[in-house]
């Protein structure tokens, strides 16, 4: 069974702190509802456990049971290091928030599985390294399971068009998409006989379009993305100088 731990830790709250009054409505309209055995058990580290299960293990102390309206219900690990807080509506624990953006400390930690990688295609393919680092950063900030609306993929969100001419046969695959992303900005560069910024917006949205338009397409997104990169490219050739210069 699933849990909606919410819903039980509303209910203990609930019970310690309403008047008798209001308890008996409670139970008057929950409680008709059929009911679930929630067990709450004490390991010998100290932290509970809570779970619809009664075979926990023998080294496992029961302390406590409740009755609960029955609901989807999974088991729950609470250490008492972190404990819960209260609030007017009832008890809750500190859930880690959903990254968004960029965050600078968990990209970091995530590229520098990559470096190895981005050297070595970089050295083969003949693009700046500093350059691909840049592209992976706005693609997919360094996240080896990105995936975009129309089906790009990985930390240099190929689409599935651009992995199959690049000869690759799981996009997935963090050293293969790379090893295609990089060869395939490299060709870009080529095409465009070093233009940095063309190379990009074909990148972006096609060498078709670029040539359609004879420079970068005047599309916000595209115009966007290159300035993005371009900019991230630049902070990352000064920060290689310093670090050269020390």
């Amino acid at each position: 069974m699933k849990v909606l731990i919410k819903t039980f830790e509303c209910l203990i709250v609930f019970i310690k702190y309403t008047s008798l009054p209001l308890l008996m409505l409670f139970s008057t309209v929950v409680f008709a509802a059929p009911m679930t055995t929630i067990y709450v058990y004490e390991e010998p580290s100290g932290s509970h456990i809570i779970t619809s299960t009664k075979e926990v293990g023998a080294r496992n102390t029961l302390i406590k049971t409740y009755k609960v309206p029955t609901i989807a219900v999974k088991s729950r690990r609470m250490n008492r290091s972190k404990p819960a807080y209260k609030t007017s509506t009832g008890l809750k624990t500190k859930t880690k928030r959903r990254e968004k953006g960029c965050n600078k400390r968990s990209m970091r930690n995530r590229e520098s599985q990559y470096k190895r990688s981005i050297h070595v295609y970089s050295r083969i393919y003949q693009v700046d390294s500093e350059l691909v680092r840049a592209i992976i950063k706005n693609e997919s900030c360094f996240r080896l399971r990105a995936k975009s609306h129309v089906g790009a993929m990985g930390l240099m969100q190929l689409m599935p068009g651009t992995a199959k001419d690049m000869m690759i046969s799981d996009p997935w695959n963090p050293e293969q998409n790379i090893q295609a992303g990089v060869r395939y900005i490299g060709k870009m560069l080529r095409t465009f006989k070093g233009n940095k910024r063309l190379a990009i917006a074909a990148y972006n949205a096609g060498p078709g379009n670029v040539r359609k338009y004879k420079g970068i397409p005047p599309f916000k997104e595209t115009r966007r993305y290159v300035r993005n990169v371009m900019a991230d490219y630049k902070r990352n050739k000064l920060k290689a100088r310093r670090i050269t210069r020390r």
